[in-house]
C-alpha cells in the first residue's frame, strides 16, 4: 500500500471514529430529550383536562349571563314602552298644558323607580357573573397548580421565563437600555 493510500485509510478511520462519537452523543441526547418530552406529554393530560373543564364552565357562564341580560333588556324595553304609552295617554287626556305638565311631573317618581329597579336587576346579573368568573379562574388555577405539583412541575426553562429570565435581559431590552443611555443630538 502506498503512502497516500495509508494516509487516506488512516484519515478515514479517524474520521469514522469521530463520526461515531458524534453520532453516539447525538443519539444519546435525542433519546434523553425524547424521554423528557414523553414525560411532559404525560403530565400535560391533567392540565389539558383542567383547562378544558374551565373553558366549558366559562362557556356555560357566559351563555347564562347573556341569556339573563337579554331577558332583562326585554323587560326594560317593555317597561319603557308601557311608560311611553302611558305618557302619550296623559297627553291625549290633558285639558291644558299646565295639567299635562302636572301629570308628567307626578309620573316621574314611578318612572325613576322603574328605571332604578331595572338597573339594579342588570347590576345583579353582572355582579353575580363576575363572582362566578372569579371562582372559575381560581378553581382552574388551583387545578393547574395541583397538576404541576403532581407532575413534578415545569421545566427549568419555563421557570426562568416566568421569573423573568435568569440569563439577564433579552436583546430587545438591552438595545432599549443602550438607546436610553446614548446622548441625544440637539
Amino acid at each position: 500500500m502506498s503512502i497516500p493510500e495509508q494516509i487516506a485509510l488512516t484519515a478515514a478511520r479517524l474520521l469514522q471514529g469521530r463520526a461515531q462519537g458524534y453520532a453516539g452523543r447525538a443519539l444519546r441526547r435525542a433519546q434523553r430529550e425524547a424521554g423528557r418530552t414523553a414525560e411532559r406529554l404525560e403530565h400535560a393530560a391533567p392540565r389539558l383536562t383542567a383547562l378544558t373543564e374551565a373553558g366549558l364552565r366559562l362557556t356555560e357562564l357566559s351563555c347564562r349571563c347573556v341569556d339573563q341580560l337579554v331577558r332583562q333588556s326585554l323587560a326594560s324595553a317593555h317597561g319603557a314602552l308601557e311608560d311611553g304609552a302611558e305618557r302619550l295617554r296623559m297627553t291625549a287626556r290633558a285639558r291644558s298644558v299646565s295639567a299635562l305638565y302636572a301629570e308628567q311631573l307626578d309620573a316621574l317618581p314611578a318612572s325613576r323607580a322603574r328605571i332604578a329597579k331595572e338597573l339594579q336587576a342588570t347590576w345583579k346579573i353582572v355582579a353575580s357573573t363576575s363572582r362566578e368568573l372569579v371562582e372559575i379562574a381560581q378553581s382552574a388555577r388551583e387545578e393547574l397548580v395541583q397538576s404541576d405539583r403532581a407532575g413534578g412541575g415545569r421545566s427549568a426553562a419555563h421557570a426562568r421565563k416566568v421569573r423573568g429570565g435568569a440569563r439577564g435581559p433579552r436583546k430587545s431590552q438591552r438595545a432599549g437600555r443602550r438607546r436610553a443611555a446614548e446622548p441625544r443630538a440637539t
